[in-house]
Parts: structure tokens; C-alpha cells; sequence
């Protein structure tokens, strides 16, 4: 894995200018689709699982929580990673355990704040719905930014 890595590394470093511009060119592209000025049919999907019945039982509860925790893992898994690396080289097991502790209790603090504004979310999510495509169109025109800085190389110009 270590030589496939370095392969890797050293043929993104030969071509960097070249990713570097196609990847400026996917962001502007995604920006405009998300602005709406173009619509791509492939990116305008969602799935989801339609019930029929709400699963108020155990186990119908455990099925939805396993379900939330796979569509997690992806954004979860790199940052728990690091805390594990990083309580794993802790000198005592207890800074570990501090370090694990403060990553749990950031990671539940949304949810429990979540559940108990639940009636006042969904009546905001409702009322902020008609705005959502004001959201996208500025976040459309935030990543074309981002793709014409990198298409320039300009990206030096917000460092230090």
C-alpha cells in the first residue's frame, strides 16, 4: 500500500497543473448546475426508502439508526481516524479516553439540541424552504469562484 501511495503521490505531483485545471473546470461546472443557470439530469436524484408505516418498534428503530450511521460513515470516519491516532499516542489511557470523550460529546451535542427544537425545526424547515433556492444559487456562485481561482492559479492569493 505504502509503494502504491507513493506511485500515486508521484504521478498526481508530475500532473498537478493539469488536475489542478480540470478540477477548477468540475467545481465551476457543479457551481453553475447548482445556481440553476444549467441543470445536470445526473445530479438531480435523490433516494430514499418510502414507509408505509413509521417503525416504532425496536427493531424498525434499530434498522433507521444502522441506516443513518452507514450515510455517516464516509463524513464521520476520516475525523474519528484522527482522533484515534491521535488518542492512541496519548502518554496515559485516560487523556485517550478525555480526548475520545470531548470528540463524543461534540458529535451527540446537534442531536440532543436537535431533538429537543424538533417542532420549532420543523416549522423553520418549512418556512426556509422557499429560500433554499436563493441558498443554492449563492453556494452555485461561491464554488464558481472557487473553480475560476483554481482554473488561474490565483489560489496563493489567500495564503498567508
Amino acid at each position: 500500500m505504502g509503494a502504491s501511495a507513493s506511485f500515486l503521490g508521484g504521478l498526481m505531483y508530475k500532473y498537478k497543473k493539469l488536475i489542478r485545471i480540470i478540477g477548477g473546470f468540475f467545481i465551476i461546472l457543479l457551481g453553475i448546475h447548482l445556481t440553476g443557470l444549467i441543470r445536470i439530469p445526473g445530479l438531480d436524484f435523490e433516494k430514499r426508502i418510502a414507509m408505509e408505516k413509521k417503525p416504532i418498534h425496536f427493531f424498525g428503530t434499530l434498522i433507521i439508526g444502522m441506516a443513518f450511521g452507514a450515510g455517516w460513515t464516509p463524513c464521520i470516519g476520516p475525523l474519528l481516524g484522527s482522533i484515534l491516532i491521535i488518542a492512541g499516542s496519548q502518554e496515559t489511557v485516560w487523556q485517550g479516553i478525555l480526548l475520545l470523550a470531548i470528540y463524543s460529546a461534540g458529535l451527540a451535542l446537534p442531536f440532543i439540541v436537535l431533538s429537543i427544537f424538533i417542532n420549532f425545526l420543523l416549522v423553520f424547515i418549512k418556512k426556509a424552504s422557499k429560500a433554499l433556492k436563493y441558498a443554492n444559487a449563492v453556494a452555485g456562485i461561491l464554488l464558481i469562484i472557487v473553480g475560476l481561482i483554481l482554473v488561474s492559479n490565483k489560489l496563493y492569493l489567500f495564503v498567508n
